[in-house]
């Protein structure tokens, strides 16, 4: 199966099941460790670790499935394509890092949810004894470290994929052999990045 990219009448395939399955796996191994941590939490606790946990390990797993098909494709792609494919490539960059740009918003817009909710949340907490109290404390730090490190990789991601933007439109797939330098070195990041 793959997606269609599509921009003024030029199609391009690319494999959907490398994309899915990298968000679906990350969110998925998250969601069980946390899951298996919670195992003396009660029941309400435990929906709100797994609820949390799926969407962070979405949005992590959104962006490395992004970095990792864009350094792929991007390889893939000859050293001369027409301008209308591009184009195409240039449209399809933008949109993911638009979509990016989204899970970072969203990601700001929880944790000032959360910091105007922190009084109802320490009120909770304090209603909360022994194992219970000690994993929700466990949870709202895991909750902090996954959405800083949600922030920082898709804001690298974003920064190499508007690098590649800038690099396809400065003609690295056209035949100018500086741009096509600059953007190998893009590409070498993002494999670093992987790792």
């Amino acid at each position: 199966s793959s997606y269609l990219l599509a921009h003024d009448g030029v199609a391009v395939h690319f494999p959907k099941a490398r994309v899915t399955s990298t968000a679906m796996k990350f969110a998925a191994i998250i969601a069980l460790s946390l899951a298996l941590a919670a195992n003396g939490m009660s029941a309400s606790l435990r929906r709100t670790a797994l609820a949390r946990a799926a969407e962070k390990g979405e949005m992590v797993g959104e962006s490395k499935a992004a970095e990792h098909f864009f350094r792929e494709f991007l390889s893939a792609l000859p050293k001369n394509i027409s301008k209308t494919k591009q184009e195409a490539v240039v449209a399809s960059l933008e949109a993911e890092v638009n979509k990016l740009s989204d899970n970072v918003k969203k990601i700001k817009e929880v944790e000032k949810s959360e910091s105007a909710h922190k009084q109802d949340h320490d009120r909770l907490k304090s209603s909360l004894k022994g194992k219970d109290k000690e994993m929700m404390e466990s949870m709202d730090a895991w909750s902090a470290r996954m959405n800083e490190k949600t922030k920082v990789g898709a804001l690298n991601v974003i920064s190499k994929l508007k690098n590649a933007i800038h690099l396809v439109k400065k003609g690295a797939l056209s035949g100018n052999a500086d741009a096509q330098a600059r953007l190998d070195d893009v590409l070498k990041h993002m494999t670093a990045m992987a790792r």
